[in-house]
């Protein structure tokens, strides 16, 4: 009698190898199909939440950077705005003091006193005057005389007319 095959389940015919099928005889793990859902995902939503947190830190971060170079870029054209100012206003400056220097010469030319004297005799007619000709004047006795007009302020002459009514 042929050898009858004990293990016909667990072998197949020819050079494949063994075949191992599930035994009642070895204890089953039970997989839980629905809780690996479940958990993966609960994974998947908190790294799509951790995914989109740091993207946004990335926007704001980008943001943050873009309005710092936007800040400092409007500050060097504030800077610049008042150089260019201040370079108008000394340029200008030079050119009043060159106008003042100018008319600063044209009055030591003009109160040179030979000229003025020169002009008079040759223009006017003019001569020096001869000392039969200059009278002296005795001030001591005039500054005696001479009264100063010295008006009294609306507020002195309110006073003064109050003074009056009273006394």
């Amino acid at each position: 009698m042929p050898a009858r095959r004990i293990s016909s389940q667990y072998y197949q015919d020819g050079s494949a190898a063994r075949k191992i099928l599930p035994n009642d005889d070895m204890p089953r793990r039970k997989t839980n199909t629905t809780r690996k859902r479940n958990v993966s995902r609960v994974n998947s939503i908190k790294r799509q939440k951790a995914q989109k947190k740091k993207n946004a830190s990335m926007v704001a971060f980008i943001l943050c950077g873009f309005a710092m170079a936007i800040t400092i870029t409007y500050r060097f054209s504030l800077i610049n705005e008042k150089n260019l100012e201040v370079q108008k206003l000394i340029n200008d400056l030079e050119i009043v003091s060159s106008e003042a220097a100018t008319s600063q010469v044209e009055v030591d030319q003009n109160t040179d006193l030979d000229a003025i004297e020169a002009y008079a005799k040759q223009q006017l007619g003019m001569k020096k005057a001869d000392s039969s000709q200059t009278v002296y004047i005795d001030t001591s006795q005039i500054t005696n005389k001479i009264q100063v007009n010295q008006e009294a302020t609306i507020i002195e002459k309110i006073i003064n007319y109050i003074k009056g009514i009273f006394f």
